[in-house]
């Protein structure tokens, strides 16, 4: 009896060491890099530019299906801040915008340096859209 214990644990074992091995040939999405958040002496939301200035990040937040808020309006210049608070991957795709696959808590940034407008989608939920207005 013991020997077949022993032996159904080593079994279970082998196949425990087989579930936690990388399987490089997956289809699945490699999670992004989450952005590092530095502490340059500044108020949250804020990032010091080359020339000392202040400029802000717009931020959107994906929760609930949901990028939040939808439609949002940025100078050219500024920068927008995607943060995934579901559970899914979510990821932002549209007009020359395109981040990885976003787990929970990552986040995604994107300078926009031209004038217009740029809708984007969640390709995974292509009913999630947005829509970032870049004006002088």
């Amino acid at each position: 009896m013991r020997k077949e214990i022993l032996i159904f644990l080593i079994i279970l074992g082998v196949f425990f060491v087989a579930g936690c091995v990388e399987n490089e040939g997956s289809d699945e999405p490699e999670p992004s890099i989450p952005l590092e958040e530095v502490d340059k002496g500044g108020a949250v939301g804020a990032e010091e530019t080359s020339s000392g200035a202040k400029s802000d990040i717009a931020n959107v937040e994906i929760r609930n299906y949901t990028y939040i808020p939808q439609n949002i309006t940025v100078k050219i210049g500024q920068t927008v801040m995607w943060t995934n608070n579901d559970t899914v991957l979510h990821d932002v795709v549209g007009s020359g915008i395109e981040s990885d696959y976003l787990q929970k808590g990552e986040k995604f940034i994107y300078t926009f340096e031209e004038e217009g407008t740029y809708p984007y989608i969640c390709s995974v939920h292509p009913w999630m859209e947005g829509e970032v207005t870049v004006g002088a």
